[in-house]
């Protein structure tokens, strides 16, 4: 197995760690907020209001490395798969091209 791959499943690997301790913690939470008494359960609320805006931010740095990581497994997103097929087309017409000039050179006609 590769650095890279190795890479790539300590990365999900966490990522799924954490996920069941953060539902473990949100859980944890919710059961201390039932066992508050109701004058103190709005920090409670205020908490859990607050994670959940973190969480809301974190999505878009989380998604950032995940694509990193799937990118460096060698996999590619429909966006960039495309510019790659864009890419080899245009060197492909680029190569025809100095092909044709080659050919042309080499008959004597250029």
């Amino acid at each position: 197995m590769s650095e890279g791959t190795k890479g790539g499943l300590a990365f999900f690997g966490l990522w799924l760690l954490l996920h069941e301790k953060a539902d473990d913690w949100i859980r944890e939470a919710l059961r201390r907020a039932r066992e508050t008494p109701e004058d103190l359960r709005d920090e409670y609320e205020r908490f859990l209001l607050s994670v959940e805006e973190e969480k809301e931010r974190l999505k878009t740095v989380v998604e950032r490395m995940a694509a990193n990581q799937i990118r460096a497994l060698g996999f590619l997103g429909p966006d960039e798969a495309q510019d790659l097929r864009d890419e080899i087309r245009e060197l492909r017409e680029r190569l025809r091209a100095v092909e044709d000039r080659l050919d042309r050179r080499d008959d004597g006609t250029s």
